[in-house]
């Protein structure tokens, strides 16, 4: 039940040791780390077990289901732990946990961890009845099986949410469910995890490749909504005001807006 560790870095000396030593630590550690660094300039890579293959980033516009992809060219193991820079799993018999639990059920493609405290393990299904665009694998922790990824890499086109696209792939294409995970301690350190752009980005992404029911008159009533609640804050009227916006645009015309970043 070997596995490799997939990580995607740019200057993450400030997280990436503890991501690392974290991993050393699990009862079933990987057996290789590939990493796929966009140039970082400061000690990421003096960081790194001396042993790990260091893929340097090619292209000239960083895309991050290509940088994927160019890691998975060199997986040789029977599955592949994709995990952020910034994440730390602190339940030591995770990873054990996750292998053996796709080991024993060939239903299962991939799993996930949920952020939670270290405790018991215990997972409940994804599958075509409960897949809601947005709960599908989380490339911040996520396990695979390698053979699956080799078969339908990421999508470079997807500019975001590229797991939870994968993820309607896996169930609508392969009939296959995903594991989501809690009890492995998994946290998560991104600094920008909260901007409302980057959250921006992922709402429409997982409506235009992920769940098109976004697009449909029920949710966008239920987006208008929200913004105009009376409780609704400014920033919150905001937020749904340009998702709306951006999905009635693309519902109409099939595209971006020129302004959408």
């Amino acid at each position: 039940m070997e596995y490799s560790a997939l990580i995607r870095t740019f200057n993450s000396a400030q997280s990436i040791a503890a991501t690392v030593d974290a991993l050393a630590d699990q009862t079933s550690p990987p057996q290789r780390f590939v990493i796929v660094d966009s140039g970082s300039t400061d000690a990421t890579l003096s960081l790194l077990p001396a042993d790990s293959v260091v893929v340097r980033y090619a292209g000239e516009r960083f895309n991050y289901s290509s940088a994927l992809n160019q890691g998975i060219a060199h997986l040789e193991t029977g599955y592949t732990l994709i995990i952020s820079s910034h994440t730390v799993l602190g339940n030591p018999d995770a990873m054990a946990y996750a292998i053996a639990l796709l080991a024993a059920n060939p239903g299962l493609g991939a799993a996930y961890f949920m952020p939670s405290p270290s405790g018991p393990l215990t997972y409940s299904p994804i599958d075509a009845s409960n897949f809601t665009g947005f709960n599908g694998v989380f490339n911040t922790c996520a396990v695979f099986r390698t053979a699956l990824l080799a078969r339908r890499p990421f999508r470079p086109e997807v500019f975001s949410a590229e797991d939870q696209e994968w993820s309607r792939w896996l169930i609508e294409s392969q009939g296959l469910a995903i594991a989501r995970i809690t009890g492995g301690g998994m946290q998560y350190r991104n600094p920008l995890t909260d901007r409302r752009d980057k959250h921006l980005r992922e709402q429409v992404a997982v409506a235009i490749y992920a769940k098109p029911d976004m697009l449909r008159a029920p949710y966008l009533a239920r987006v208008c909504y929200r913004m105009l609640r009376p409780t609704a804050t400014f920033a919150d009227r905001v937020a749904n005001a340009r998702l709306l916006g951006t999905l009635v645009y693309y519902r109409l015309t099939r595209s971006l807006p020129p302004n959408f970043n």
